[in-house]
């Protein structure tokens, strides 16, 4: 299929290191029973913490554990479990799962010899890009300001191909140290998961926030010290005002995996963000631009960094005395997707509905509750912009139902009924105008709403101009149920008809599970499920059979058929037994079903190599739609972004996703060009496309949607087609 495509030369920020020998894939394999068995959900956690245990270095494989050197008999029982050796075999790079327990081995033995040779060094395991080797004390310090300050490392990861090649993905990493406290940043982002915290006090330990409690701190009690939480600090110089506007955290020492969580306070503890983050607060305003912009690193300077990372690693760690350089590898390009507009008008950005119309409409009674002041009108650039847009999409839209800032009553039961009353008169889409406000006044808004089957979308109404209004106003069309686009179907007969995205999101307490969005092949959305609410990240299989049977009758209610094909793509690691009720429900209805894992980590970077004619070699990013297929491994790695484009230059370099095929018979190359033109369909936004594919966009929006409303209960009355977390 690729034929007709562009061929590209890739390089990655990838460095071969060694074939693995027989001596290197040979362990011992060992059983473990519990005493007691472990918290449904935490089995993986729990036998991941007898690996530290054993006196030597060892990884889960599935249900067991693996070493390659045997474990002392006085290391085999304790009294919480007791290890039964099953054999001694080699393990094979071909095998998904056993090449995956081979990583986590060699990250072992990597991270092992680097503290051996390097004595101060401070080496932290990330889940998502392996390890992270910080570069010590004032050297390790980037850039510092008023308060903050930006620390360096290096992310270290370890790749073995399925013949048994093993490469260092080596990229840079850096930390942002902010001024704020954990309680302001919860207050402000509370969508926005933080995975590390630090005291604000002197000593600014580095913790892993775990959990929130409920209890107070009085009440919660150091057994150790037989004082409450809040007299420890009180003692450690906490103001009372830090204690009673604090709410109670669990956190667990970086250093230590096994480390006992441990009680602390919101106030007295300050965020730690990754660009990662800052990327996510990006998406919401434009705060953080002038540190953020400063740390962003273009591809040539990190694979320059990288480069002199794997040279020390190379000589001190594997005796390599090769100059590492980064491989090289055959990629291709592929074409665009093509969006449509009403009349099936083709057009290369959702902006242009303006002039063009919208695909699909949907209601056409608009509210405004305005809580800035209190005129009864919409922002001027939203009025015309919205009128435009139903004008060239052939329909008149009522919009003249006001209320203002006076008619708002208060109390929780007034409140309930006001938004019940609207609802009576057919409105079931607000947009809410107001002054910047803590979150929590929005989402108490938010929920209200959704109560009486409401969809509210809000604007701070300051600098408001064509740009913004567009975005605003494509927001509240598409929770009223508009389509402003559609996707141009690929033309071949192996191409999905269904996609369904599901992801996983947690509140700190509960996981929602099976948040899920789905699309026809032309993109027409199906619209959202409900989440299952479950203790650990695994999805319950039966959960995800309800929703894909829901799916599949709604496709059968538009269509008047059964989908021939359905492509199912589920946001990170997929766990074991997630999708199999799903695929023998299919099986027996004949509907042929493809399932891809995507990460949004783990890809390392994409780039491409310019001579710039004094022999002395750069590198940039590849070309959005560049794309690596690797058959072997079932995986295709995909750039659907960019770095920033400003009149100086390019800031930054842009991430590809990581998709490993699970499950189907399509070819990778075809999954690569729908997943690709997935990213392109962004209804909600007029100049941007996802770097996630729609339906895990908003898979991914909705689960933020779902932690921050707390109560399921509430979204019993919203049309599930109405899109309420863009």
């Amino acid at each position: 299929m690729f034929a007709q495509f562009r061929e590209v030369e890739v390089i990655l920020n990838r460095f071969f290191v060694k074939n693995l020998t027989q001596q290197d894939l040979t362990f011992y394999e060992y059983q473990c029973q519990f005493t007691q068995v472990p918290e449904e959900g935490s089995e993986q956690k729990a036998l991941s913490s007898v690996c530290y245990k054993l006196g030597v270095t060892a990884v889960r494989l599935g249900n067991r554990i693996i070493t390659r050197q045997p474990i002392d008999t006085s290391k085999m029982q304790t009294q919480g479990w007791q290890l039964q050796q099953i054999g001694c075999r080699e393990l094979s790079c071909q095998n998904d799962h056993e090449r995956q327990a081979l990583e986590s081995f060699e990250r072992k033995i990597l991270e092992c010899k680097l503290k051996e040779k390097f004595e101060k060094t401070r080496i932290e395991k990330d889940y998502e890009v392996g390890l992270i080797w910080w570069i010590p004390v004032e050297k390790g310090i980037e850039k510092r300001g008023d308060g903050w300050e930006v620390h360096r490392g290096r992310a270290i990861n370890v790749r073995i191909e399925p013949d048994g090649k093993l490469y260092l993905e080596i990229d840079i990493h850096h930390r942002f140290y902010t001024p704020f406290t954990l309680e302001w940043w919860l207050n402000k982002y509370p969508d926005i998961q933080i995975k590390y915290v630090r005291n604000t006090y002197e000593d600014k330990k580095v913790w892993i926030l775990e959990d929130f409690s409920n209890k107070s701190p009085n009440d919660v009690e150091i057994k150790e010290l037989g004082i409450s939480l809040a007299a420890y600090h009180r003692q450690k110089g906490a103001s009372e005002q830090e204690i009673n506007e604090s709410r109670v955290v669990i956190v667990r020492k970086t250093s230590e995996y096994k480390a006992k969580p441990v009680y602390h306070l919101s106030q007295r503890l300050s965020p730690i963000l990754t660009v990662e983050v800052l990327e996510q607060v990006e998406e919401q305003e434009q705060d953080n631009q002038s540190v953020f912009n400063k740390i962003r690193k273009d591809l040539n300077e990190r694979l320059e960094k990288s480069k002199s990372t794997a040279g020390i690693i190379f000589k001190n760690v594997y005796g390599l005395e090769t100059e590492p350089e980064p491989i090289k590898v055959d990629g291709f390009f592929m074409p665009r997707a093509k969006l449509l507009a009403r009349n099936n008008k083709e057009i290369d950005k959702t902006a242009k509905i303006s002039s063009f119309g919208c695909a699909k409409i949907g209601e056409k009674k608009f509210g405004c509750l305005n809580l800035s002041d209190d005129k009864t009108e919409y922002p001027e650039e939203v009025r015309k912009c919205l009128l435009e847009i139903a004008k060239n999409s052939g329909t008149q839209i009522q919009i003249d139902s006001y209320f203002t800032k006076s008619e708002y009553p208060e109390g929780y039961l007034a409140q309930q009924r006001f938004w019940q009353q609207w609802a009576a008169q057919e409105i079931k889409t607000v947009l809410v105008v107001m002054p910047w406000s803590p979150n929590e006044e929005k989402q108490k808004l938010r929920n209200q709403a959704l109560k009486a089957g409401i969809a509210t979308q809000f604007i701070v109404p300051v600098n408001v101009n064509n740009y913004k209004s567009l975005n605003v106003c494509l927001g509240l069309l598409c929770k009223a149920k508009w389509q402003p686009v559609y996707l141009k179907p690929l033309d071949h007969p192996e191409a999905a008809d269904l996609v369904i995205g599901f992801d996983t999101g947690t509140n700190g307490r509960l996981y929602y599970g099976t948040s899920a969005f789905a699309v026809l092949a032309n993109g027409q959305s199906l619209g959202w499920e409900l989440p299952h609410v479950q203790r650990g990240e695994t999805i319950s299989g039966q959960a995800i059979w309800q929703v894909v049977s829901k799916l599949v009758l709604k496709f059968q209610d538009n269509c008047h058929s059964y989908p021939k094909k359905i492509l199912l793509m589920r946001d990170g690691l997929i766990q074991k037994g997630e999708f199999e009720q799903t695929i023998e429900e299919l099986n027996k209805k004949d509907i042929a079903v493809d399932i891809l894992s995507v990460r949004k980590s783990g890809s390392g970077r994409m780039g491409r190599e310019l001579n710039s004619g004094n022999s002395k070699i750069t590198y940039i990013d590849a070309e959005v739609g560049t794309v690596i297929v690797d058959p072997k491994s079932k995986l295709f790695i995909l750039q659907t972004s960019e770095a920033i484009k400003t009149k100086d230059g390019t800031i930054g370099s842009a991430r590809p996703l990581r998709v490993v095929h699970t499950h189907g018979d399509t070819p990778l190359e075809l999954l690569a060009l729908q997943t690709y033109h997935l990213t392109q369909l962004h209804p909600a936004s007029g100049f941007c496309s996802s770097r996630l594919p729609w339906v895990l966009h908003l898979a991914d929006k909705s689960s933020k949607e779902f932690q921050r409303i707390g109560q399921i209960s509430v979204l019993q009355n919203i049309d599930r087609e109405k899109l309420i977390a863009v």
